[in-house]
């Protein structure tokens, strides 16, 4: 290919926190490049905290979003410090309910609305080389893609981070952890609306309802507590299961069967050192992590994705403090998460001497 791939803005990913990029960036006018590729498989990620239907309005998607049919989560229900289960609902809250959502339909639709606005999606990888020089991004033609040329990157590649750490930014750990995830599909009405945390000794139990008649659980833990093969089978996970009596009783009250295989993924928490820098800026999980116990879920992919991009916009107008700005916001949001989380990794004192529990608690 020899023709050149001109844009404002390229990104580097087409997830959540990619695209709500994407159709930010289109509505301020600038010309957009997404390149990311569809994920095959099912992937954990499902949760809106009642704060993101006003992200998705701001993205043109409030009534689409209600269309697609999400589940509403009137309240999140966790058995932590105590084997008796404790509830917090929305009742209260002026922005409504949360929603649990089909990853893979969600995806779909911020995709689709990026392409609707005007942003450019590419099916791949970004160039590998993109390199500045003048005040742009260049990068060579591949066997799939011109070569491309931009003003501005948006790093939206996942916990991988890759276009962020090329630039020599690395990652800081604030601790190490895994979700054990899978899937099961029902076999009677499913007809709760909450989400469930429940603390056992080798780390905690997220499970929810999600749309199409099935539950989403992972067990969030520590990769060296476990046989990587046999954990990964309905008896391996059942046995795990066991001390989980809620979480166990809720899914045999449902009579749910597994579906799959279960997947570890990393579920570490963790932030970049700095979310930006000249002519670039990260966004959703590329920036930073948390774990399910914050509550934000895919609200902080949106939430992100947008205000990385308004920022990129206030600096092609000229503010250079708008980028820093940004990163210096997740910075202090990510300190406050993990005081908060160590907070909560403290409520639960049952198990002193289990090795999740010691290790958080020394955190």
């Amino acid at each position: 290919m020899t023709r050149e791939l001109e844009a404002d803005v390229v990104i580097i990913g087409a997830g959540p926190a990619g695209c709500a990029s994407a159709i930010t960036l289109a509505h301020a006018g600038l010309r957009v490049a997404v390149f990311g590729r569809t994920q095959a498989g099912e992937r954990i990620g499902e949760s809106l905290s009642p704060g993101a239907p006003a992200l998705l309005a701001r993205l043109g998607l409030g009534e689409r979003f209600i269309e697609d049919g999400p589940l509403p989560c009137h309240a999140n229900a966790s058995a932590w410090g105590s084997p008796v289960l404790a509830w917090h609902d929305f009742v209260r809250d002026p922005r409504g309910h949360g929603f649990h959502v089909d990853r893979m339909r969600f995806e779909a639709m911020l995709r689709e609305r990026a392409v609707a606005v005007g942003a450019r999606l590419l099916e791949g990888d970004a160039p590998r080389d993109l390199a500045y020089e003048d005040g742009v991004w260049r990068g060579k033609a591949t066997d799939r893609h011109p070569a491309v040329r931009a003003r501005y990157v948006v790093d939206a590649s996942g916990r991988a981070a890759s276009f962020a750490r090329r630039q020599g930014v690395s990652r800081q750990l604030a601790w190490e952890q895994v979700a054990l995830f899978a899937f099961s599909r029902v076999t009677r009405q499913l007809d709760e609306a909450f989400t469930l945390i429940e603390a056992v000794p080798e780390g905690f139990w997220y499970s929810a309802p999600i749309p199409g008649g099935r539950f989403v659980l992972s067990l969030f833990t520590e990769a060296s507590l476990h046989h990587p093969t046999s954990v990964r089978t309905p008896d391996g996970l059942g046995a795990l299961l066991a001390n989980a009596p809620h979480t166990r009783l809720r899914l045999e009250a449902h009579g749910a069967r597994l579906e799959g295989v279960p997947r570890f993924v990393d579920a570490s928490s963790t932030q970049l050192t700095t979310a930006c820098g000249p002519g670039w800026v990260a966004v959703g999980d590329a920036a930073l992590t948390y774990d399910p116990i914050a509550a934000h879920g895919l609200t902080l992919a949106l939430r992100t994705g947008i205000d990385g991009a308004e920022a990129l916009v206030a600096d092609a107008h000229g503010d250079a403090s708008a980028l820093p700005a940004y990163s210096a916001r997740l910075g202090r949001a990510f300190e406050a998460y993990r005081r908060e989380a160590l907070r909560l990794y403290r409520d639960e004192q049952r198990w002193p001497d289990a090795p999740y529990w010691h290790t958080r608690h020394r955190l």
